[in-house]
């Protein structure tokens, strides 16, 4: 019988662990590289993107009357021209209901 270890081949492809993964967005989107300190310089502002997209480039698309900030094909935005801030996309994130969590009652030794 065989064991996992010797089904195993190293691969022939180098490991680069500080390789940052870019992402490329179609025309009409311009580019920015998230820095180590989770932000992006948008006309001479920075805004904060955060710490999970540290390396990482978001796409930024002018549309008529609002710019919208993306990561991949996931629209994580809008950034507020004012502020220089992101409001979030109501239909970017899931909201989760609280779970339902029962308590258990233990009797004191006393009662």
């Amino acid at each position: 019988m065989k064991t996992p270890e010797q089904d195993y081949v190293k691969s022939e492809k180098l490991f680069a662990p500080n390789a940052d993964i870019l992402i490329t967005y179609p025309f009409g989107f311009n580019q920015r590289h998230v820095n180590n300190r989770r932000y992006i310089i948008w006309n001479i502002h920075l805004i904060m993107v955060g710490n999970p997209f540290n390396g990482f480039n978001v796409g930024i698309k002018k549309d008529l009357d609002s710019v919208s900030i993306w990561f991949g094909n996931h629209k994580l935005g809008t950034i507020d021209q004012n502020l220089f801030l992101i409001n979030p996309d109501s239909n970017s994130c899931k909201v989760h209901k609280p779970r339902k969590v029962t308590k258990k009652y233990y009797p004191s030794p006393d009662a």
